[in-house]
């Protein structure tokens, strides 16, 4: 909110009273005539009244980097909602004016301006800012209080409703013995490590439970470019009327490139292909330079950079051709109302001279330039000429000749159905086209301070270029990662429909066989927006691209996803992009590319603003949450374990008919703190099971049929073995005399009257520490026998374990502490009965586990899972 509230304009030129004053942006009202001008950050949404080049940068709404040039007339009237981006006749709050001037009429202030609206989509955020796991932990916690109560009343009424010392602090101890104390500082650094190791992968956490929320996302909406592509547009392919020629390699690099033809056989760059390379080198304001370290960097558009890289892979970069002799003498710029560009170039070989105000005097070295070969110039011996380049249609029609065969011909209707069709099939592959034509002279007619009409008129089409933006190199293995796992990835963009297919199935989110035309696979924001909730439900599968996507769009497809129990994690950039970052479970911006505003909305922040970073989070979230879900089985199952030993042990009465406690209170608080906590934590760091992302996203969250039954048989065991070992040392080995006051220490006599109740109690307490620490290893993995885990992949889990190990028999032998404190004695023979039980309880575990194996339905992700039903199954 304070960065969207740092956009607005301090000030504005209003027309008030026949003048023009300057008012503070926050005193405007719809009515008012707001004068623009150049680098004026527009102080509220206006409709356009008056336009002189007028260009305003609406990047922070819309993601389009180019500034929008403004005009004054109505818009047709389509019946349909018409994008942002595409209302020229409007200014909107927070943009910026790049270039020109211009009048506009307010027509919305405050949060009834785009901007206000997307603030108060942020206001709304989601709601209930709670996870799934906050949510279930609530729960628990709700239920272990009434529980702990119910126990303490249970310890009461055992003894009598006595109220002494000892009474009350038993039934505290058992009261506390349910509940996991350990549990919510084992939640919280287990994410702390995980915010820790992603940040190692660049993705920076902005709030902790987003990590947890990763293990449970279904769906990811990404944008495309610079987060599935590299934002790097690279020329692929070049055709002429003579045919088709392919282009290898990857962003600024021209090294190894490679032309080859459609059956990639290496072709010569000679002919028709040399002529429209050097046209497009020549027509191009572009810089391509070499950095100390041998990067490359460019200035300049993106288009005219691919196009200039283009023009290095083929060794006739704009550079290389100046210094062999040519010059550009006029440009027309590009015009985004007629979208083409134009520049005449002149050799110094030619005999035209051009007019006394652009002439020089030639030196040697021009003279020397001048007696260059033809190789130097064009095959078509052009040595002055006008290059004209831009959008297909835009050139074809100041086009009257066709290049081919090393001559000009006559442009027909056969030869246009031509070109048509190969504009479509190359736009198919998600290429951006550029058209090139040139107007050779040999005569001198070409008037170089003619007007633009004039130049651009007579041309002869040379062909086009296709440029892409290529996707990462890491995408599509990332996108198969996340199918494998069951996580469904879609894309949203603004590209058109033919070039959004062509990206999502070149990365994978669509198969070679799908076709965009068909169903609902691709569709446009226009077509997503014109269906109602109810029509949207009733769609099989929500679509898995999104073109000319507008940021209303991507929220409405996250509350469809809501709506169909799907877990959504949004990635965004622009201002526009906060709503939807806030209504999806986990919103992920951009940390290079993304505004502030998208940032602070945002869950996570990528510092790279790469899709694959987004699956390296998800991978983490998942290894937090299996982790969360492995400690709260051995949490719990001990807290079960403990409640049913501690509480049927109540039965057992001394001489005053007092309850004889299996545990002291310390031992009760040492197998929580110490003998619990550290074994849990040690697993909260279990590294990620490689099978992990073949598993489908776990949307029953933390509870499942399978936990619970790992909580019951696990700490029923125990409770029962424990409760055995007391009873076996008391009363089948022993003298079975409970004594008077065996629950605290007293004196030296008092030690020799309960030396058989002492000997029970350690046994019982060591027996059920050490399952304890042995069903920290088990948990390890919840199906995976004991001998097949990898003991070796967690080394201070096994450290945990050997120190838990040694600190808690050390203090049935260390004197004072042993009979003072924890209310026990050093035991002998007994170990042969801790033996017993911890291979029972082992015998038990495994049986469990191959029950599991064998029964339970295995956990595989979806492969080949493209869209999502309508319900999750």
């Amino acid at each position: 909110m304070a960065s969207l509230r740092g956009m607005s304009a301090p000030a504005a030129r209003v027309r008030r009273d026949g003048e023009v004053v300057m008012v503070t942006a926050s005193s405007v009202v719809p009515g008012d005539i707001v004068i623009l001008q150049d680098g004026d950050v527009v102080c509220a949404d206006m409709r356009i009244c008056a336009s002189h080049n007028l260009h305003i940068d609406e990047a922070l709404l819309t993601g389009e980097a180019e500034p929008v040039e403004k005009e004054v007339d109505a818009l047709e009237d389509t019946g349909v909602d018409i994008p942002l981006g595409d209302r020229i006749n409007m200014g909107y709050m927070g943009t910026i004016v790049s270039k020109g001037k211009g009048v506009g009429i307010v027509v919305a202030t405050g949060m009834q301006t785009q901007v206000g609206k997307i603030a108060d989509r942020i206001n709304k955020g989601r709601g209930d800012n709670k996870t799934q796991l906050q949510k279930r932990l609530d729960y628990m916690a709700y239920i272990l209080f009434g529980v702990s109560l119910l126990l303490a009343l249970v310890v009461f009424g055992a003894n009598g409703w006595a109220r002494d010392t000892e009474v009350v602090l038993y039934a505290v101890a058992v009261a506390i013995a349910i509940i996991p104390e350990g549990l919510v500082a084992v939640v919280t650094l287990t994410m702390a490590l995980g915010v820790r190791s992603m940040a190692k992968q660049r993705a920076l956490v902005r709030k902790l439970a987003a990590v947890e929320a990763l293990g449970t996302i279904t769906d990811i909406c990404s944008d495309k470019t610079g987060t599935l592509t590299q934002a790097k547009m690279v020329a692929t392919r070049v055709w002429t009327p003579a045919g088709d020629v392919k282009v290898s390699g990857v962003g600024f690099s021209f090294k190894k490139a490679k032309f080859t033809d459609l059956n990639d056989e290496k072709v010569a760059i000679e002919g028709s292909i040399a002529d429209l390379i050097r046209c497009a080198a020549l027509c191009n304001n572009a810089t391509i330079a070499a950095r100390e370290d041998g990067s490359i960097s460019a200035i300049g558009d993106p288009t005219e950079t691919a196009l200039q890289v283009l023009a290095h892979k083929a060794d006739l970069s704009k550079p290389k051709l100046m210094k062999k002799g040519w010059k550009i003498v006029q440009e027309h710029v590009f015009d985004s109302n007629v979208k083409r560009m134009t520049v005449i170039a002149r050799h110094a070989s030619s005999k035209i001279k051009t007019p006394k105000s652009k002439r020089k005097a030639a030196t040697k070295e021009t003279e020397k330039i001048a007696m260059a070969e033809v190789d130097d110039r064009f095959v078509g011996s052009w040595p002055f000429l006008a290059v004209l380049k831009g959008a297909p249609e835009r050139v074809l029609g100041c086009c009257d000749f066709y290049y081919q065969g090393g001559e000009a011909k006559p442009m027909d209707k056969k030869f246009q159905k031509r070109f048509e069709k190969k504009n479509l099939e190359l736009a198919s592959l998600g290429l951006r086209v550029i058209a090139i034509a040139v107007r050779p002279d040999d005569t001198g007619e070409l008037d170089i301070d003619a007007p633009r009409e004039e130049v651009e008129k007579n041309m002869t089409f040379l062909g086009v270029v296709g440029i892409y933006d290529p996707p990462r190199l890491e995408s599509k293995p990332a996108v198969n990662t996340c199918r494998e796992a069951g996580i469904i990835v879609r894309m949203a963009t603004g590209d058109q429909r033919p070039t959004a297919a062509a990206i999502a199935r070149e990365v994978g989110i669509l198969s070679a066989d799908d076709d965009p035309e068909k169903g609902a696979l691709v569709m446009t924001s226009t077509e997503f927006d014109q269906l109602d909730e109810d029509a949207v439900d009733d769609m099989e599968r929500l679509p898995c691209v999104l073109a000319r996507c507008s940021p209303e769009t991507k929220v409405r497809l996250v509350e469809a996803l809501h709506r169909r129990g799907r877990f959504v994690a949004m990635t965004g950039d622009g201002v526009n992009d906060a709503p939807a970052l806030r209504a999806a479970d986990v919103g992920v911006a951009m940390g290079q590319s993304g505004s502030d505003v998208a940032r602070e909305a945002a869950d996570i922040v990528l510092t790279d603003d790469n899709f694959s970073t987004i699956v390296a989070a998800v991978r983490e979230g998942r290894r937090i949450f299996a982790n969360i879900s492995k400690f709260i089985v051995h949490l719990m199952a001990g807290n079960v374990a403990e409640v049913i030993a501690l509480i049927i042990g109540l039965a057992f009465k001394d001489g005053n008919n007092r309850s004889v406690y299996l545990m002291s209170p310390l031992q009760i608080l040492w197998l929580n703190m110490v003998t619990s906590s550290p074994p849990a934590l040690g697993l909260g760091i279990e590294p990620l099971s490689k099978k992990e992302m073949k598993k489908p996203p776990q949307v029953a969250g933390l509870w499942t049929w399978e936990v619970l039954l790992d909580l019951f048989v696990y700490g029923s065991s125990m409770g029962a073995l424990t409760l055995g070992a007391f009873t076996l040392v008391l009363f089948r080995f022993g003298d079975g005399n409970v004594g008077v006051g065996c629950n605290k220490h007293t004196d030296d006599a008092q030690i020799l009257a309960c030396n058989t109740v002492f000997r029970a109690r350690a046994t019982a307490f060591l027996f059920l520490s050490l399952a304890l620490l042995l069903l920290s290893i088990e948990c390890k993995h919840p199906r995976r026998a004991i001998w097949r885990i990898n003991w070796g992949n967690n080394k201070r889990l096994l450290l945990i374990v050997v120190i838990g190990a040694a600190v808690t028999i050390a203090t049935a032998y260390i004197p004072v502490i042993n009979t003072n404190v924890f209310v026990q004695t050093g035991i002998s023979w007994e170990w042969g009965i801790i033996a017993i039980g911890l291979v029972i309880f082992l015998i038990v575990v495994e049986i469990l586990k191959a029950f599991k194996r064998r029964f339970m339905p295995k956990q595989t992700g979806g492969p080949g899972q493209l869209c999502c039903s309508k319900k999750i199954r």
